[in-house]
């Protein structure tokens, strides 16, 4: 058994530093279920980890089918761990998935003195993803991406304030909507042309050209996201200086602009809709270091004059439940 080999490796090493053989068992046992070959995992299996899944393959099997089903694919590695309880090695894998907006955390834990698997099991990420970019001042003199006031839904550094924060590409991205008394709708919310932001004027953020354009996906009925496509309609915009805003979730067939086109700031782009997974009209928004957000990190998106609550400010990032305007 491969984990009991890696395990014997470990003890047999003269420095007693096993943190590099163990974070490699990790992302071993990681490709081995994601890759679908339960039978192996089973081998290494204890009698805890059996009886978790109903003592038999067929549990685990049936796991596997959930995790694929509530969250995808695995697309990317956002950060990883090692942790002891009890004697115990846990290793956490924060990942980013296609069918799940927030990042995912998978949990192994095995017995190193017995060469075993203890458990196994899979959540929403619920942390901030590590960031190259915690410091970074942009270059570019970003100003709102919308006419009128909308409000914050999720923004800001923190999880509590912004949960695109667990996924490295979205780690300071935000979500604005519109709010009138306190919803983002009137009536009884069942049609994206209730919703108050629907059909709004989305603008460029600043000079750039356009380098990405999706403008034929759906609009999904309210609370109805679609699970296969993240951003849905939407466009890529570079600034210049590795600096690339992303603007998402728009109504299909409204993106105006054409990928190689010229943009200038205030400049209408498309208008907000309901496509991708994305549970109602809004619009999210992120700045990133890359154009293709699979690969790319976020950047602090610092935005230029610009009204908070209604006072004037010169510059800052967007907050959760603040009412903004240009």
């Amino acid at each position: 058994m491969w984990l009991a080999v890696a395990l014997s490796a470990v003890l047999a090493q003269a420095d007693g530093e096993p943190h590099d053989v163990w974070l490699e068992t990790g992302r071993r046992l990681t490709q081995t279920f994601l890759d679908g070959r339960l039978d192996e995992l089973w081998q290494q299996a204890g009698p805890t980890f059996k009886r978790g899944f109903g003592g038999n393959l067929v549990g685990l099997k049936g796991f596997r089918a959930k995790l694929a089903n509530d969250f995808g694919d695995e697309l990317r590695l956002t950060a990883e761990r090692l942790d002891e309880r009890n004697q115990l090695v846990v290793y956490t894998r924060q990942s980013t998935f296609s069918r799940w907006a927030l990042g995912v955390e998978l949990e192994w834990v095995w017995d190193p003195a017995k060469g075993q698997l203890v458990s196994v099991g899979a959540r929403p990420a619920f942390r901030e993803a590590p960031s190259p970019h915690g410091d970074y001042v942009p270059k570019v003199e970003l100003k709102l991406p919308f006419r009128g006031t909308w409000s914050v839904l999720w923004g800001g550094r923190t999880w509590d304030l912004n949960r695109h924060t667990s996924v490295a590409d979205m780690r300071y991205a935000t979500d604005l909507w519109i709010l009138k008394n306190g919803s983002s709708c009137q009536g009884d919310c069942t049609r994206n042309e209730q919703y108050h932001c629907w059909g709004k004027p989305i603008v460029a953020p600043a000079d750039g050209t356009v380098v990405f354009v999706e403008n034929g996906r759906p609009d999904n009925r309210p609370n109805a996201p679609d699970p296969k496509n993240l951003f849905g309609n939407h466009v890529v915009i570079d600034h210049g200086n590795s600096e690339f805003s992303l603007l998402a979730h728009m109504k299909k067939g409204s993106v105006v602009v054409k990928k190689g086109e010229a943009v200038t700031v205030g400049e209408i782009i498309g208008v907000a809709g309901n496509s991708g997974m994305s549970t109602e009209p809004h619009l999210h928004y992120q700045l990133m270091d890359g154009a293709d957000w699979a690969t790319a990190q976020g950047l602090p998106a610092r935005f230029y004059r610009y009204s908070v609550n209604g006072v004037a400010v010169e510059s800052g990032e967007l907050r959760r439940s603040q009412y903004l305007s240009p």
